[in-house]
């Protein structure tokens, strides 16, 4: 019933268990599990990346608002709680349903051709367009200095998890952004999105503030993931994260001046 044959290895045991949960309380609604990301690409990084699921819904079994009713999600995440999701670091769902009509559902789209692998059923939503694809690569890198400029205030605050936490954030940020950059950069935006993180930083050329940048960051996040986490390596993902970051802000500045 579910094929995680094209999963990498790592992540074929723990898709199956997490995804069979899901099927366990949501079946008589469910329209299709869909998996994407590091786990099915490749190219995750251990104790770094998760596995991401998207869970389509009849809207039948969904509130208004378009979410679960929260003792069905309380009773999913008593089954999910038994699992180890290591190597990776957790597993992520989000729920979406063709037959919701929110303002927040009207903005969202469907996943990108040959980026994501059904599980479960069908996709029952449009795949992606290349313009939804540039347009969602432009907002991303605008947001840019938005995350510069809270990274630093965000490092006035401690405990409680917070570094860890914003390290996390960082790698959220910065993956996405590189995507789009590149995106942004190419006349095939489709083939962008299909390749694996470390596929996609080397087509920054090394030479360049951007290219540096990730390179730069990618080893940091690697390190700092590997084994207990130690503060300075936390605050390099972060000095890297923002660096790459800031390059991306000045050549974005010169993309804009040449359209």
């Amino acid at each position: 019933m579910l094929d995680v044959s094209p999963l990498v290895p790592e992540a074929r045991p723990i898709a199956s268990a997490a995804a069979q949960i899901y099927l366990k309380h949501l079946e008589a609604a469910c329209i299709g599990i869909l998996i994407h990301g590091s786990a099915l690409k490749g190219g995750f990084i251990p104790g770094c990346s998760d596995i991401d699921f998207q869970l389509y819904l009849d809207g039948s079994i969904l509130e208004a608002s378009g979410q679960l009713p929260l003792s069905l999600s309380m009773a999913i995440q008593r089954d999910l709680a038994t699992l180890d999701p290591a190597p990776f670091q957790y597993i992520q769902a989000y729920v979406k349903s063709p037959h919701v009509k929110t303002a927040r559902a009207a903005q969202l789209v469907g996943p990108i051709a040959d980026t994501y692998h059904m599980l479960y059923g069908h996709l029952p939503v449009p795949e992606a367009t290349v313009e939804q694809i540039v347009q969602g690569s432009r907002r991303s890198v605008e947001r840019v200095p938005a995350v510069i400029a809270d990274t630093s205030e965000d490092l006035l605050s401690a405990g409680g998890g917070r570094l860890e936490r914003k390290v996390r954030f960082m790698c959220t940020d910065v993956w996405p952004t590189l995507y789009s950059v590149l995106t942004l950069q190419s006349q095939q935006p489709l083939a962008i999105w299909r390749l694996s993180k470390d596929s996609a930083l080397h087509l920054l050329p090394a030479h360049t503030p951007m290219g540096r940048g990730i390179r730069r960051f990618h080893q940091c996040v690697t390190l700092y993931y590997s084994h207990e986490h130690v503060l300075e390596e936390a605050l390099a993902v972060l000095e890297t994260g923002v660096a790459f970051l800031q390059a991306v802000e000045q050549w974005y500045e010169g993309y804009q001046a040449a359209r």
